[in-house]
């Protein structure tokens, strides 16, 4: 058994877990290491605790709960162990550098701050899904792997973890992905140095922190770190992190599209006020490029130089603007499987029911092709009868791990199941999913009343098998 006392290198925790090397201590005196599973041959992270038993608890208790939430983008926790004496979790190994050192080299670009941000908060609302919060979210718990993962680790739980605390220190990671500075009223790394104050000991607006800061970001960190302010949820802030990413170099008009799906009578929760400042902006600056070409272009030349003087049909902007969510039943979804038989169906109607603690899956293969089908009618796909014709704006699939390779296809014949393939046409896609969430814009106009996400290829699921995992399919219409 394990020997009981100062860690050493070489020594077997649990007769399976090695300590390879001592790659530091985390804020709280915990020690982290790098190590072997010998049984499985893989390499783990232990981080170990002394003394355990009712110290431990907290840690313990956090490592299980963590264990059940399987995400992308959350690091999978193996073992919770407690000796007594000293208490450790197993967690995997993630080869890479955490936020903590990237930034205290040179802060993100807006765009990369963005999409690391996103990943955290998918982390940080899949955790408060399963009704726990995080408490540890921080730059030195998110970390970048070598092969382009963005995951969040360690997590602390315990009576003072709170929902809320976790969306502030979300703000406070993007703040200081944006800057390289941390705000001190949320705990973090006492390395990175500390954020700007003005004369009334507000901390600094990121843009004035690190001019060149977009204002939309701005707005958002400011708004978020604002105790004042009541803080969205972690899902509401993915919604708003989804529609600014990709933000800069896009058009004008980008975000100006809010799908209502608030039931009729009820009033929905405001986007916030950085969303009022941007949208009123951008709309500002739309309408005065406008009267510049308008002033600009001959007499009668209609901007964008159409030489036969046809104008858009105005009713399809109109309508863009009125895309709303689709209310989907799971009655009308069904697995289109070639040549599996044998695949998992009583869930697939928890890929529309709104829920995103609930999923569907797979069954795990040898191979990400599905093993035994043929490379000739590669993939399955999940079918959606919308019940009429509608014309998409956007669909957006939620997973439960990375590495899948999905496209939206769509026709209208649904009468052969084995033609769909060659029948149905892709909209978009196919995309390997380096995230949680992947979204499908079809051409404007696209109109279709059966949708089907398409998987063609499954996921590594971390053991030397292969799976996809739906939680939640969202679909945009006219």
């Amino acid at each position: 058994m394990a020997q009981v006392g100062a860690p050493a290198v070489g020594e077997l925790l649990a007769d399976r877990y090695r300590l390879d090397e001592h790659i530091n201590d985390d804020s709280t005196g915990r020690q982290v290491w790098r190590g072997t599973d010998v049984l499985l041959a893989r390499p783990v992270t232990v981080v170990l605790r002394t003394p355990g038993g009712e110290e431990a608890q907290e840690m313990l208790t956090a490592a299980v709960a963590a264990s059940r939430v399987n995400h992308a983008h959350i690091v999978g926790v193996y073992d919770a162990v407690d000796e007594g004496d000293r208490a450790y979790i197993v967690r995997e190994w993630v080869e890479g550098r955490s936020l903590r050192d990237i930034v205290i080299h040179s802060p993100l670009d807006a765009n990369h701050a963005i999409s690391l941000t996103l990943a955290v908060a998918e982390a940080v609302a899949a955790v408060h899904a399963s009704g726990v919060a995080h408490g540890n979210v921080h730059p030195g718990t998110v970390l970048l792997s070598d092969d382009d993962r963005v995951v969040l680790s360690d997590p602390r739980g315990g009576a003072a973890a709170t929902q809320t605390g976790d969306v502030r220190a979300i703000g406070a990671t993007l703040y200081c992905a944006l800057t390289g500075l941390w705000p001190r009223e949320v705990p973090g790394p006492a390395i990175l140095p500390d954020a700007g104050r003005d004369d009334s000991g507000r901390i600094l607006p990121a843009a004035e922190a690190k001019p060149g800061v977009p204002g939309y970001l701005d707005r958002l960190t400011t708004e978020l770190l604002d105790p004042s302010e009541s803080p969205p949820t972690a899902a509401e802030l993915v919604d708003e992190l989804s529609r600014l990413e990709g933000t800069e170099g896009t058009g004008a008009l980008e975000f100006v599209t809010e799908p209502d799906s608030s039931p009729e009578g009820t009033v929905s929760r405001p986007v916030g006020k950085r969303f009022a400042y941007g949208i009123a902006g951008m709309v500002v600056v739309a309408l005065l490029a406008l009267l510049v070409v308008t002033k600009l272009l001959p007499d009668g030349e209609p901007a964008g130089g159409n030489p036969g003087g046809v104008v858009a049909d105005p009713s399809s902007s109109a309508k863009t603007t009125a895309a709303q969510e689709l209310q989907l039943s799971g009655d009308k979804v069904k697995l289109i499987k070639p040549n599996s038989e044998n695949e998992q169906q009583g869930d697939i109607p928890k890929t529309v029911d709104g829920d995103p603690k609930t999923s569907w899956h797979t069954n795990w293969y040898t191979k990400p092709n599905f093993g035994n089908i043929p490379e000739s009618q590669p993939g399955m796909g999940l079918l959606i009868d919308l019940g009429e014709e509608r014309e998409i704006t956007q669909v957006i699939v939620h997973l439960g791990q990375t590495g899948s390779e999905i496209s939206l296809r769509a026709g209208t014949d649904v009468s052969d199941t084995k033609g769909i393939i060659d029948d149905f046409t892709t909209l978009d896609g196919p995309k390997v999913n380096d995230k949680a969430t992947v979204r499908f814009a079809p051409d404007p106009g696209t109109k279709t009343r059966y949708l089907m996400v398409w998987i063609g290829k499954l996921g590594p699921k971390g053991d030397g098998t292969f799976q996809a995992t739906v939680q939640e399919i969202t679909v945009y219409a006219n």
